[in-house]
């Protein structure tokens, strides 16, 4: 039917209604500026309109007055809801029987008669009324008439989808409020949606209640949006959370970083590994706590395998550190070993030292050493390169030892040097002509000399016979004895010359009383023989 048709020719009193009481049961909702039942309906259908070419339609246009009239639950027991023939009027609660009575009487009141032009109609005219309605409805004719309850129904299918899908965000928002906007596990979430989406669709057949039909594209229209709406959250849920997991880790990575940073080394290795592996658990039991709930178990393993691999490195790097403290501590130990070895054998009198002295303090001075490293490498012990700093160590008071017997024997050098310049000052002393004139008997000479060169000797054995055993010692003694020996070669050539010096004379006068006598004595025995008279 055209809108002209529907405009100009229809009569409109044949589709004129009664008043309509729309019961909404179990129902009760706050409204805002306490707004009426009745005027949100009417705000509502007021809203909802639809126009097009052929028609305006509204239920306002069809009954004359709409009104809306709400009924509270009318028991609260299981017991009583799920079979209300059961109820007593006792049992019904006191919202239900106010409102159920304010229902009736409002029938009462509303109850009024069909009119036409302003009037109650008649029986005949409502005979014929339905005539023309039968009439229209066997010649095809009504089907053109405007279905306004298909476009009402309509309305109220989109409103209720609309409701329900709000009903669902703000219901699923505030699940998520406690979460206070963290990402949520993905099955937590889905559970949620499931179970708001549930909720959403008990809401939508309550709205939709006697209207099969509609109710059936209504919840499909609703899963779909919710669906939309679902997909959409939980992407961003999962973005959430790789966000999270990516935060998580690097906070505990660098509160894993700073804890071990904070560690005192050096330490025994074994402490050591005791309390790194303790805060690679810490790291991984803060890490879980964190996201542990957020994602599956086999995800969690991976990330605790990334965690744990970075925390390695970290772990390595203490370790590396904690290993150069450690042959710090031993090498430093190690060279106040030394130094008290050094103190131990260092020679304040600056005198030379016997073999067994310098045997005693030597030993002392070892045992000394080795305490002090000991003492001052214990946290080392346990370390693979303990026994080679140890090695090294003997090794450096071996070559202190050496540096003992080195300076021993230059003071006996020196000593020894001064001591035979002394002892042959003293030999030349006792052989010269004061203690020894000449000329005398070659024999006495050579005698005197031999026991003074005897006693010089003794005495640089008993200054320095503690030490023979350098080679300093046998070296000054061979040159006190090649000393004296030169004292004495000269002052036998110094006898030879007084000898010289006294016989000098009588000698020339010999010479000479043969070179005169020669005239006399015609052989050489005879000269011989005259010589020796």
């Amino acid at each position: 039917m055209s809108k002209a048709k529907w405009m100009d020719d229809f009569n409109h009193d044949l589709l004129s209604f009664p008043p309509l009481i729309w019961v909404v049961q179990d129902f009760v909702q706050q409204t805002d500026d306490g707004e009426t039942s009745q005027e949100w309906l009417h705000r509502l259908m007021t809203t909802h309109t639809r126009d097009n070419d052929d028609y305006d339609i509204s239920l306002l246009s069809i009954f004359k007055h709409v009104d809306c009239h709400t009924l509270f639950l009318p028991a609260t027991t299981k017991h009583l809801l799920s079979d209300l023939s059961r109820a007593k009027e006792e049992d019904l609660t006191l919202d239900y029987r106010r409102e159920r009575d304010s229902l009736i009487q409002k029938l009462r009141v509303g109850l009024v008669p069909k009119e036409k032009n302003e009037r109650p109609i008649t029986g005949p005219e409502l005979a014929g009324l339905l005539q023309i309605l039968v009439d229209a409805a066997n010649d095809g004719s009504l089907s053109q008439i405007p279905s306004r309850w298909a476009v009402f129904s309509q309305q109220l299918e989109d409103t209720a989808t609309e409701d329900c899908l709000a009903f669902y965000e703000a219901e699923l928002n505030a699940q998520l409020q406690r979460y206070a906007g963290e990402p949520v596990n993905a099955e937590l979430l889905q559970g949620l949606h499931e179970a708001v989406k549930e909720k959403a669709e008990k809401l939508l057949e309550h709205l939709l209640l006697g209207l099969k039909d509609t109710m059936v594209t209504a919840a499909e229209a609703l899963s779909r949006e919710i669906f939309t709406k679902y997909h959409f959250l939980h992407e961003m849920n999962e973005k959430r959370i790789k966000l999270k997991l990516t935060e998580s880790q690097h906070r505990v990575e660098l509160e894993t970083e700073e804890t071990l940073g904070s560690l005192p080394l050096a330490m025994r290795s074994s402490e050591l590994q005791v309390l790194l592996s303790r805060v690679v658990e810490d790291a991984v039991v803060k890490l879980t706590s964190v996201v542990g709930q957020l994602i599956a178990d086999d995800m969690l393993q991976t990330q605790i395998k990334l965690l744990q691999s970075s925390v390695k490195k970290l772990r390595d790097s203490v370790t590396l550190k904690n290993s150069k403290a450690l042959e710090e501590v031993m090498s430093a130990a190690a060279s106040n070993a030394v130094e008290k070895f050094k103190q131990g054998t260092y020679n304040k009198e600056h005198q030379p030292r016997s073999q067994s002295m310098i045997t005693r303090l030597i030993s002392n001075g070892r045992a000394d050493a080795v305490k002090v490293y000991v003492e001052e490498s214990e946290l080392a012990e346990e370390e693979a390169s303990y026994e080679a700093y140890t090695a090294l160590l003997m090794h450096r008071i071996e070559e202190e030892e050496k540096l003992v017997h080195k300076q021993n024997e230059e003071l006996v050098k020196r000593v020894a040097k001064s001591k035979v310049e002394d002892l042959l000052e003293r030999f030349r002393a006792k052989t010269d002509s004061s203690h020894l004139p000449l000329p005398r008997n070659d024999s006495d000479l050579v005698s005197r000399m031999s026991e003074e060169a005897e006693k010089c000797e003794q005495s640089y054995v008993e200054m320095l016979g503690d030490f023979s055993i350098y080679q300093t010692y046998t070296d000054h003694l061979k040159q006190l004895k090649t000393g004296m020996l030169a004292t004495c070669q000269r002052r036998k050539q110094e006898n030879v010359e007084a000898y010289t010096h006294e016989v000098e004379v009588p000698l020339k006068m010999a010479k000479q009383v043969i070179y005169i006598s020669a005239g006399k004595y015609s052989t050489e025995f005879s000269v011989y023989q005259f010589v020796s008279l």
